[in-house]
């Protein structure tokens, strides 16, 4: 009995996505997104080798808790453009939105330095000493047009993912890091100002590699090829800046409720009985696995961009391969002697810093592993609109982390033990969430 054409067509759309085929996808992708996290363990690596260690390190993760805050609205611009960069009205839309509000998101951070408001920011909500809100001035005055920056170069990370050309991806992403290394390294070897260092490092970075991926799609002609590619339905795709606008929203918030619960988790750290210290170790520790663990963050563009051509077994074992080779590496740095070992070296030795860091590593070892199940599940809901369940589920985890880490840190435990568990339950009640809302019809 010969299969009807439309059942012969749906076979070959399965076929077309084998595991060899979503891992090729992926590495360059993941790639990206190593290679840009890379860029805090370096920092912290460097930073460790400077005058001031410490208290550059807590300046830096503070100014760094804020410049993501403010970026935190425009995170999304990558999955939107994914997912609407085939259709020419949407994608042009979500451009004039990507500007105007990366420009909005700058002008506020451009607010923020001046001195009142970035002393009363530092000193009474963040509760730092001085000399750290001191230390923090200078990559905090340079790094004000970072969320511009950032909602640019992933609106056109996600042209470039749509189009199925990942490979130019990851070149801009090598070529960042590339500028990191350099930059660190001279800066290390002249003895810079580590503050200083950390802010004209960051912002050459990401300007770097947001030119490079514009001129990818430029050169690669990558809009002709988005709008010759075959695609369903547009009716129910947003055509307007309104449209755009309703369509963002939830993902913006989710990134904002996200972000913002880490910068108050930060201002609970240095609340803590070993706030200097914890303040120090908190971010170059989350710094270090969330390196690790970001490598896993571009599953949810494959299975946004792959899901219909995809079966559901192949999905399922790309999901846990990613999820357990990335998770071997914290689990090797945390329990093992050679692991600790390279800590102890990547601390410069400082064994104050190595002493402290290294429960926080053990209790963070199995945050890959997480965030590829989290990010798989919000792919799947994204791809089916259900951009609001994504919203409830960050809710969940934000309010779990805090009271968690809140919970510790008010009863005498040390800031950055305490901020690792808060996260870890934080981000497994998020993907509880996530699971029920894929069941729900």
């Amino acid at each position: 009995m010969k299969t009807p054409p439309h059942l012969e067509e749906g076979k070959k759309a399965l076929q077309k996505r084998s595991l060899l085929t979503l891992l090729s996808q992926f590495i360059p992708l993941s790639l990206s997104d190593v290679a840009m996290t890379l860029g805090d363990p370096l920092q912290t690596a460097a930073l460790s080798r400077l005058t001031f260690p410490q208290e550059t390190l807590a300046a830096v993760g503070v100014v760094k808790a804020v410049a993501v805050f403010l970026e935190s609205p425009i995170i999304m611009i990558l999955h939107a453009s994914t997912a609407l960069g085939s259709y020419a009205v949407s994608r042009r839309v979500l451009w004039q939105f990507t500007v105007i509000a990366g420009l909005s998101l700058s002008a506020i951070f451009l607010l923020l330095t001046w001195e009142p408001l970035y002393n009363w920011l530092l000193l009474d909500v963040f509760g730092v000493s001085p000399f750290i809100a001191t230390r923090g001035r200078s990559p905090f005055l340079l790094m004000f047009l970072w969320p511009f920056i950032i909602a640019w170069r992933r609106f056109f990370q996600g042209l470039l993912i749509r189009a199925q050309k990942s490979a130019p991806v990851g070149l801009a992403s090598i070529a960042r890091f590339t500028w990191v290394i350099v930059a660190l390294g001279v800066g290390v070897s002249l003895r810079f100002d580590g503050a200083l260092l950390t802010g004209i490092t960051m912002m050459g970075a990401i300007l770097i590699e947001a030119v490079l991926v514009t001129w990818f799609c430029s050169r690669l002609g990558i809009t002709s090829i988005l709008d010759q590619q075959m695609h369903q339905d547009t009716k129910k795709l947003p055509q307007t800046l309104p449209g755009v606008t309703v369509y963002y929203l939830p993902l913006a918030s989710t990134m904002l409720l996200i972000w913002g619960a880490r910068a108050i988790l930060l201002s609970f750290v240095a609340r803590s009985f070993d706030g200097s210290l914890a303040l120090a170790v908190w971010p170059a520790a989350w710094g270090l696995v969330l390196s690790i663990a970001n490598g896993t963050r571009m599953v949810q563009q494959v299975v946004i961009s792959s899901y219909e051509e995809t079966s559901k077994r192949t999905l399922t074992t790309f999901v846990v391969l990613v999820g357990l080779s990335f998770t071997s590496i914290p689990f090797f740095l945390g329990f093992t002697n050679q692991g600790f070992s390279l800590l102890s070296q990547f601390f410069g030795d400082n064994p104050t810093l190595v002493k402290a860091t290294l429960p926080v590593i053990q209790v963070l070892s199995g945050l890959p592993l997480l965030l590829t199940l989290q990010n798989t599940f919000q792919g799947l809901l994204i791809h089916s609109a259900k951009n609001w369940f994504i919203n409830l589920a960050t809710v969940v985890a934000a309010a779990l982390t805090l009271i968690v880490c809140g919970s510790l840190i008010f009863t005498g435990h040390s800031g950055a033990t305490s901020a690792a568990y808060g996260m870890m339950t934080g981000i497994v009640g998020e993907i509880i969430v996530l699971f029920f809302a894929i069941q729900r019809k």
